[in-house]
């Protein structure tokens, strides 16, 4: 059979189908198209209206941002300024800090410094307890001691009593023997007009002539009871002459030691003695006056410190010339101060080399100042206490360095005091006076 072929139509069903679909899907696709350019234009719009009033936000920050930046210059340079105030301040701030440390180091060391203080004080503390224990202890001896001192000073008196009537019954003594010397005179010149008158009538009295011969013997043995008189007369004129007061007045090159301090024209601390000074002139002048052997001197005046009255070194012995002019000196001294005796024995002992070998020692009290005391005990010791370690430290000082012997010989030093209360006063003078071959004694009150 054969096969028939159907002829091509130009569309098919299932052509038009598909064109239908194609026809479907391209609407569908416009459609969607046209909705989708509805959506960005409706998005445009937005965007163009978001745009411009974006551009309007940007303007406006852009004005702001001119603003801000303008804020910011004028804030950056306000913070430059406070900058640099702030640099200055801390500067100023280093600066204070530095002196901070410095006071706070300072301050730290003050701190140490405090607390060694501290420590000391508290050790002191323990010491002046233990001291005081000691001192209460001191307390009965210092009364034991105070009544041997009284006793001392009654023994002084009654040696100066002794020595007194001593001086009296020689000056009895030196009478008698020169009413004898008179006597002796006066039978001298009668056994020479006698002698004479013999001479005279030697021719007429041939006979007499044992009897001028008996009377020239009488004459001769006159003499010589004479001459022994007159050596006895004079040896007790020197011995009387040359003590005073019990003290045996001897020395070539003298220093005397005079105290000027404000208790030398006081009996005590408030009553005035107008007598004392002018008596402690006139006593140095008798003593002066009586140096049979005298030949050079110097006087020392001391108060709180020691000075020369008529200028450094020796001064020749001119007799009552010399003591006028000292004693004129001294009357122009007007006694003030504390008692610096260390000062005054010191410069005195300088002239050893140049041959001291007498001190005299006028004064009416301990030492009360001049070296002997630790800065310490300057600040914490009593006065009493202060007068004791300051007399025993002159007391050493004289044995160990200014009157320590040389060739086998010291210093001699005499003490006078004058019108003391206290019995420690003489017992110290006594001392030093015992201690360097001396003689003490005490001028009673006016």
């Amino acid at each position: 059979m054969r096969t028939r072929h159907k002829p091509p139509s130009l569309v098919s069903m299932w052509m038009l189908d598909v064109f239908c679909c194609a026809l479907g899907c391209v609407t569908l696709l416009w459609l969607l198209s046209t909705r989708e350019a509805k959506s960005q234009a409706a998005r445009n719009a937005d965007a163009v209206t978001l745009l411009a009033r974006t551009e309007g936000d940007l303007k406006a920050r852009q004005a702001e941002l001119i603003a801000t930046k303008a804020d910011l210059d004028q804030t950056r340079r306000k913070l430059n300024a406070d900058l640099e105030d702030l640099q200055a301040r801390y500067l100023a701030t280093a600066a204070e800090r530095d002196a901070n440390a410095e006071r706070l180091a300072s301050a730290a060391a003050d701190l140490t410094t405090t607390k060694s203080d501290l420590l000391r004080a508290t050790t002191k503390a323990t010491e002046l307890n233990d001291l005081l224990a000691r001192k209460q202890k001191a307390a009965a001896a210092a009364a034991t001691k105070l009544t041997a001192s009284e006793q001392a000073a009654a023994e002084l008196a009654k040696l100066l009593r002794e020595k007194t009537r001593e001086r009296d019954d020689s000056a009895l003594q030196v009478k008698k023997a020169q009413d004898q010397l008179d006597d002796l005179d006066a039978k001298l010149k009668t056994a020479a007009l006698a002698a004479d008158a013999a001479t005279a009538n030697l021719a007429a009295m041939r006979k007499s002539g044992d009897e001028l011969a008996t009377a020239r013997v009488t004459i001769i043995d006159l003499q010589g009871q004479k001459a022994k008189l007159a050596d006895k007369f004079d040896k007790l004129k020197a011995e009387t002459d040359s003590r005073f007061a019990g003290i045996a007045l001897t020395g070539r090159r003298v220093v005397f030691l005079v105290d000027i301090s404000g208790s030398m024209k006081l009996i005590d601390d408030k009553t005035p003695a107008p007598d004392k000074w002018p008596t402690v002139v006139e006593t140095l002048a008798k003593v002066m006056r009586s140096l049979a052997e005298l030949e050079q001197f110097q006087v020392i005046l001391f108060s709180r410190d020691a000075k020369p009255l008529l200028g450094p070194g020796w001064h020749a012995y001119r007799g009552e010339a010399s003591v006028t002019e000292v004693r004129a000196a001294l009357m122009k001294v007007n006694p003030d101060g504390d008692t610096n005796m260390y000062d005054a024995l010191d410069l005195a002992f300088r002239l050893r080399p140049s041959g001291l070998d007498t001190v005299y020692l006028l004064s009416d009290g301990l030492p009360t100042s001049g070296p002997g005391l630790t800065p310490e005990q300057e600040r914490t010791v009593s006065s009493s206490d202060r007068s004791d370690r300051l007399s025993k430290h002159i007391l050493r000082t004289l044995r160990t360095t200014w009157n320590h012997p040389v060739g086998g010989t010291r210093v001699r030093i005499n003490a006078v005091g004058f019108f003391f209360e206290s019995p420690e006063v003489g017992a110290f003078l006594w001392a030093l006076a015992r201690d360097n071959d001396g003689s003490f004694v005490g001028m009673s009150k006016p």
